[in-house]
């Protein structure tokens, strides 16, 4: 085998193989360079399918032509038969009529016919049915009949059956298609499930989470934020503060404030803690509403807070305002009015008491400082409500709120000198220091 030239099982290589042929040079030059190698197989395939084809034809005239000589010889071989034979015989006998081997001379005549017969149609059948030129023979038909299952001009070639079987399994509703989409169906079926699964995990939360946001539990965590305001209050105040709306009962958060010279028993506030601006209360729904809170902790005063306005009626409380129940005083407020509402409800019941027992104090001054410290609130109230419709004067409206927070720190101010004055020998009310930074704060 040439060097040059490797054969494999499904292929061949040429390497360094040096073609002397000009014209196939010069064919080759007048291709694209990409195409030389596309061209010059397909060359190959033709040269080897014609070599083929001519080997074949030659195969059959060789196979052809040596039966031919083949008969030939054994039609030569048996016409000298008989006149060997006879001769043999003559030359012993005789073959005249009435003569002995008479007889026997016809039956030799007679095979020897019979055999040239037989020849005569052996080569009338490779003639007639034989030959590969003529297409009226059997085996051209075959021949014939071959070249036409392999014309791919013919719809019923291999090539176009081939074709079109390939086009039915390709196309859209095709057996590959369906297998396609059968196998990705099932691996997409379990991955569509989960997807599923996640999708009602999701809504399913989120439904939990709108209906949390209409129960207490939504409260929880500005409750614990009002608590830890208050705490740090109570730390410089002398009181405690307790988180009880875990309970699920009426009231969120309890001051208790211990007693002194002029409160005996402990004072106990309740602080009930909105979080949600979805209904802004009025004064009589605050009213009825801190009664039973008053009542099921058993306290003294109550503030309803809303961390905004939202949840406060603009016309009937804005972000301040005060009521009494059968229980007890209440003010309802904003986060930003907490602190002054503590101060301010333990301020009314330490007034109230000095009414009772110490009539030599200036309750008149007090509770004109008191006017003056709601007077002061209400002005706060208004310049809020100026201040969102009239948002280019905000500055101006800015520096008014801080006047108004001024003169609720000298009104707070001077009522804690008034009573300092009527119980100067006593412990400071309430433990609690009014510091005019926590009215400012506030």
């Amino acid at each position: 085998m040439s060097k040059s030239v490797v054969i494999f099982e499904q292929g061949l290589r040429i390497t360094d193989l040096e073609v002397p042929r000009k014209d196939i040079a010069d064919f080759l030059r007048t291709l694209d360079e990409a195409d030389v190698e596309t061209t010059l197989i397909q060359a190959m395939e033709v040269g080897v399918f014609c070599l083929e084809r001519a080997r074949m034809s030659q195969d059959t005239e060789f196979v052809r032509r040596q039966i031919d000589l083949l008969l030939n010889h054994v039609e030569t071989t048996v016409k000298k038969i008989p006149d060997d034979t006879q001769r043999a015989l003559v030359e012993k006998i005789g073959t005249n009529n009435g003569q002995v081997l008479a007889p026997l001379r016809e039956m030799i005549d007679a095979a020897t016919k019979l055999t040239t017969d037989k020849v005569k149609e052996v080569r009338t059948l490779l003639t007639q049915e034989i030959d590969p030129d003529k297409e009226t023979t059997t085996l051209g038909k075959a021949l014939k009949t071959l070249r036409d299952v392999l014309d791919p001009k013919r719809n019923d070639s291999v090539q176009s059956l081939l074709e079109q079987a390939v086009k039915t399994v390709t196309c859209k509703d095709g057996v590959l298609a369906k297998a396609v989409k059968e196998v990705v169906a099932e691996a997409v079926n379990p991955l569509a499930t989960e997807v599923d699964k996640l999708t009602k995990e999701v809504r399913g939360q989120e439904a939990a989470a709108e209906a949390l946001e209409q129960t207490t539990l939504k409260g929880t965590p500005y409750e614990e934020e009002v608590t830890g305001i208050l705490q740090a209050w109570a730390r410089a105040a002398g009181a405690e503060v307790h988180h009880v709306g875990v309970d699920n009962q009426p009231g969120d958060v309890v001051i208790t404030v211990r007693g002194d010279g002029l409160i005996a028993d402990p004072m106990s506030i309740v602080v009930e803690v909105r979080d949600r601006g979805s209904r802004a209360m009025g004064r009589k729904a605050i009213s009825a509403d801190m009664a039973s809170k008053l009542a099921e902790r058993g306290a003294n005063a109550g503030i309803y807070l809303s961390r905004t306005q939202d949840g406060l009626s603009l016309r009937e409380i804005g972000e301040w305002a005060e009521g009494i129940s059968d229980r007890g005083l209440w003010v309802a407020c904003t986060q930003q009015h907490l602190i002054t509402a503590v101060r301010f409800l333990i301020v009314q019941r330490r007034l109230a008491t000095l009414r009772a027992a110490a009539p030599e104090v200036d309750s008149a001054s007090i509770e004109q400082q008191v006017k003056a410290i709601r007077t002061a609130l209400g002005r706060i109230r208004t310049i809020k409500t100026k201040l969102t419709e009239l948002g280019s004067c905000s500055d101006v409206i800015d520096e008014q709120a801080d006047h108004m927070r001024e003169e609720i720190k000298e009104a707070l101010s001077s009522i804690e000198d008034s009573m300092r004055t009527a119980n100067c020998k006593k412990p400071p009310l309430g433990g609690v220091t009014f510091v005019a930074e926590a009215v400012a704060t506030s």
